[in-house]
């Protein structure tokens, strides 16, 4: 709500295993596109047993309001630079959809998977990846509360605690 420079993606790892993304990448569908917007290459990273990968499209941004680094510091227009409205996916090497937010072709202003001046965060008693956008796995905070949202805009830092799930 208060700083579009801190926006970030955390992925998660609920395993008892490192992950390694050689090959895996976040994909964005902007507004109701069902062409792919913009793709992070994730190959060279790892998510530790229980351990997220913060990814940041203004890293300097980031850093100055979260008081540490990203893991992987993206550019603007990326999967990690959503507004709120956009769709993403994390595809594993073999081109298989292995987790999405949201529905790819569906704007997501007011919607259930809207996340503007807001976020969305995966329940914590959800820990297997979902291909299909399941909303009643997520909370999500909004500035409209539309559709089983909440309308309580998140500023940061205050109410976000990126790198612990």
């Amino acid at each position: 709500n208060n700083n579009p420079g801190a926006r970030f993606v955390e992925l998660y790892n609920a395993g008892s295993t490192g992950l390694s993304l050689k090959g895996w990448t976040l994909i964005r569908y902007t507004n109701d596109n069902t062409e792919i917007s913009s793709t992070i290459d994730l190959t060279g990273y790892e998510i530790g047993a229980e351990r997220t990968l913060l990814i940041s499209p203004n890293a300097s941004e980031f850093e100055a309001v979260y008081g540490f680094a990203p893991d992987l510091a993206v550019g603007t227009n990326s999967p990690a630079d959503s507004n709120g409205d956009d769709n993403l996916q994390l595809v594993d090497p073999f081109g298989t959809v292995i987790d999405s937010f949201g529905v790819i072709g569906e704007d997501g202003s007011g919607t259930d998977h809207e996340f503007e001046d807001g976020g969305a965060f995966r329940r914590p008693e959800i820990t297997l990846a979902n291909a299909t956008f399941t909303f009643s796995e997520w909370v999500i905070y909004n500035d409209t509360g539309a559709s089983g949202t909440i309308n309580q805009p998140q500023n940061a830092p205050e109410n976000f605690s990126p790198g612990s799930r």
